[in-house]
């Protein structure tokens, strides 16, 4: 077998489990608004289980129902009633032979007060929150052991519902991570001052749970390091870490990051695999007891090479089997090339956040398991033609879904390259998975039987040539061009011939006309050999982008020297310089930046025409992608996916 790690058995607490494969726990808005396990979590899980993952941590748990809460339909274990739903959710793991824990979660001074009845966040202290400004109430000792309480009666129900185990959430500043940490912890008695009383309420919660649960298995999330001054340090995590086990913990799960530092949590595209491995690897090194990590992980072969290590025992592949839930049954095949990898796009993060249910880019089954997986197809195609016009990542996921229903695909792509749009979102830094996530779609088609015809312009009567039952138009959209004088000019290039590199420049000042995710990217191309200058017409940059996304990426182009200048809009090209309307200014005002070069990267907008050209030529057409909305891969893949589920 080719990663003979991967696919050894592990035990945690004398739970045997199948691989070294875990699912780590991550929100995904999936439960009921009372937080039962709902159809959809259920069968979130499941299929990850029958994809082959050696161990699933579910989502953060609730043990409160009157405070904690962190998400609106966040998955709660706090009373009886919660039990059945969960009992079901443990079956269907079950069944497929792989291991489930629950993850025992209380929000602290991140829960919200508007998903908490307005309470005020509690605390280890009342020091104010530098995200969301509010100030903690500190908690007295009375309501410490009621936590407490909750945690170990949290533990009770698990058990009673069949779950494998427990884990702790005791990182990311929530309430048990923010005791352990002296950055959020000043107290001085008996709950802080040093570690061994920092852990008090972890430690008091484990022999809580032994004593009402006996010998069932208890893993604690921890931060190995906070990333902020006065935080934890890898030096204080082995501290904490040798206490958990002394108390008698299973397995440290070694995580890092609170909300102030946020991207080193949830890691964005710009992180590279395995780069805090140091953090995991450290404790592992300093216990007896399983360590379980996550490391950005993307490939089977880095998880192999993390094990061999010794990094850690288990690894964890959260996001990456929310992308694929077969990651592991297609790595034990040895069929790497159809895994849909994340690409760190922040879709899944984002969806949750902002109170929608679990989505992912690179999958548009992810979060709607109950309504679009394979089984539920209608497999009535019996050979008929249909065309789909346009190999971006719409146009591919059209051309899956349709042959695995029996149709007979052809796909006509005009350049001579698939991907579209992310074909050049490929180029700038860090964008590598969106490259990968091209070849594994082309992989995909390529193992359905799709045709794929390139450099093949698309019209009606070529087409008819072809008698299609049904034609799918995904031609995308449009480039944004302001009508501005000048943009004929020889120095005036759109941003499709500065990323295929249509035309180079070096050493030269160049000036990005659109500061959204598009014109954010080309600068950050262009800037490795040029000075660049960003001009966006609003006063935020980025402002469809997730803000981790956003942010991280501001803070490149600041360090790499481009300087962005908010509220202008472009107005002409004039030789050697630009004239820039200033949108903030009451009375009509107007500057000057001398430039040696300009790149248009305003973005794009729908394309009907070819649409309607179609609609008037053959009885059934749809569209999907950028020529019916503008979007990101996300929306490309769902108008693919669903626009053709029922053609």
């Amino acid at each position: 077998m080719k990663y003979q790690k991967l696919f050894e058995k592990g035990y945690i607490g004398g739970v045997e489990i199948r691989n070294r494969v875990a699912m780590t726990a991550m929100g995904n808005g999936l439960a009921t608004w009372d937080g039962e396990a709902s159809p959809e979590l259920i069968r979130f899980y499941e299929d990850r289980a029958r994809g082959g993952c050696g161990l699933i941590f579910t989502e953060f748990t609730r043990v409160d129902e009157n405070s904690g809460a962190c998400n609106p339909n966040q998955l709660c274990i706090a009373s009886r009633k919660h039990v059945r739903s969960v009992q079901r959710m443990a079956e269907c793991v079950h069944r497929h032979g792989a291991k489930i824990f629950v993850q025992l979660h209380h929000g602290g001074r991140e829960a919200p007060p508007a998903l908490n009845g307005g309470r005020q966040p509690m605390g280890p202290s009342a020091i104010i929150n530098q995200v969301n400004g509010l100030v903690s109430a500190e908690m007295t000792k009375a309501e410490i052991d009621e936590i407490v309480g909750k945690f170990v009666n949290g533990a009770a129900n698990c058990k009673k519902a069949g779950i494998d185990g427990v884990e702790l959430h005791a990182a990311h500043g929530y309430l048990l991570g923010s005791f352990i940490s002296p950055y959020t912890n000043k107290r001085t008695d008996d709950y802080g001052g040093n570690a061994e009383n920092c852990c008090r309420i972890v430690t008091d919660i484990i022999r809580g749970i032994r004593a009402a649960c006996g010998n069932y298995p208890v893993c604690v999330r921890i931060n190995g390091s906070d990333f902020v001054e006065g935080g934890i340090t890898l030096d204080y995590a082995v501290q904490v870490a040798r206490i958990l086990e002394s108390a008698g913990a299973d397995a440290i799960n070694v995580s890092c990051a609170v909300y102030e530092t946020v991207p080193n949590m949830i890691e964005p595209n710009y992180y590279d695999e395995g780069w805090r491995k140091a953090l995991a690897k450290t404790v592992k090194a300093r216990i007896r007891i399983p360590v379980v990590a996550v490391n950005t992980i993307k490939f089977p072969a880095t998880a192999e090479k993390l094990l061999e290590e010794g990094v850690s025992d288990f690894v964890g592949v959260s996001r990456g089997q929310m992308a694929d839930p077969e990651w592991v049954n297609k790595t034990r095949a040895g069929r790497e090339d159809l895994i849909r990898k994340c690409m760190g796009c922040m879709q899944c993060n984002k969806s949750v956040v902002m109170d929608g249910y679990l989505s992912c880019a690179a999958n548009p089954v992810t979060g709607r398991g109950t309504m679009y997986n394979d089984e539920y197809l209608i497999r009535n195609g019996d050979g008929r033609r249909v065309v789909v016009i346009g190999g971006g990542p719409a146009g591919m996921q059209a051309a899956i879904v349709l042959a695995k229903r029996g149709f007979r695909v052809d796909l006509l792509e005009k350049k001579d390259y698939l991907g579209g749009m992310a074909y050049l979102a490929t180029v700038p830094p860090h964008k590598t998975m969106v490259a990968e996530f091209i070849k594994t779609l082309t992989a995909e088609m390529k193992e359905v039987g799709v045709a794929v015809h390139m450099n093949t312009s698309a019209d009606v009567k070529m087409v008819k040539k072809l008698e299609p039952y049904a034609v799918v138009v995904a031609n995308g959209g449009t480039e944004i061009v302001p009508k501005v004088a000048g943009l004929e000019a020889a120095n005036v290039h759109t941003m499709e011939e500065a990323l295929l590199k249509k035309v180079t420049f070096s050493g030269k000042r160049v000036a990005v006309i659109g500061g959204g995710m598009v014109g954010l990217e080309t600068a950050h191309y262009l800037c490795q050999d040029n000075q660049v200058t960003i001009v966006e017409m609003t006063a935020t940059p980025g402002a469809t982008m997730y803000p981790t996304v956003r942010n991280k990426l501001l803070s490149i182009l600041k360090d790499e020297g481009v300087e962005l200048l908010l509220n202008r809009a472009l107005s002409a090209v004039e030789g050697d310089s630009i004239v820039m309307d200033c949108t903030d200014s009451r009375e009509p005002r107007q500057e000057r930046l001398t430039v040696d070069e300009v790149v248009i990267a305003a973005g794009r907008k729908p394309n009907l025409s070819l649409y309607h050209e179609m609609e008037k030529a053959f009885g059934k057409v749809v569209m999907a992608g950028d020529c019916m909305m503008g979007g990101c891969i996300l929306e490309a893949t769902r108008t693919g996916n669903d626009n053709v589920w029922f053609l």
